[in-house]
């Protein structure tokens, strides 16, 4: 079976959410932190959908009983240069 890419920004595939489900992360929440799963770029722009699809296939609920995770973007923007501790 070829592999399923749920999140493009973080390739992460139907595989690893559903061991992931099987470790025990069975909430989107706890799936999130666990995986990055909704953490890339997009902020789960362009994946949530499917992620809360694959994940209800797989837990047996219904994609309308679940929510997205709580996303929170960065506070401000911030330069590469402060983040790898570069001075002026």
């Amino acid at each position: 079976m070829a592999k399923k890419i749920i999140c493009l920004c973080m390739d992460i595939t139907d595989d690893d959410i559903a061991r992931a489900i099987e470790e025990g992360f069975d909430h989107t929440e706890t799936l999130k932190r666990y995986t990055a799963v909704l953490m890339g770029p997009c902020e789960g722009k362009v994946c949530a959908m499917n992620v809360l699809k694959e994940f209800a296939r797989l837990t047996g609920k219904t994609a309308g009983e679940l929510r997205v995770p709580t996303l929170r973007p960065p506070l401000r923007p911030l330069p590469l240069g402060l983040l790898a501790a570069k001075r002026d």
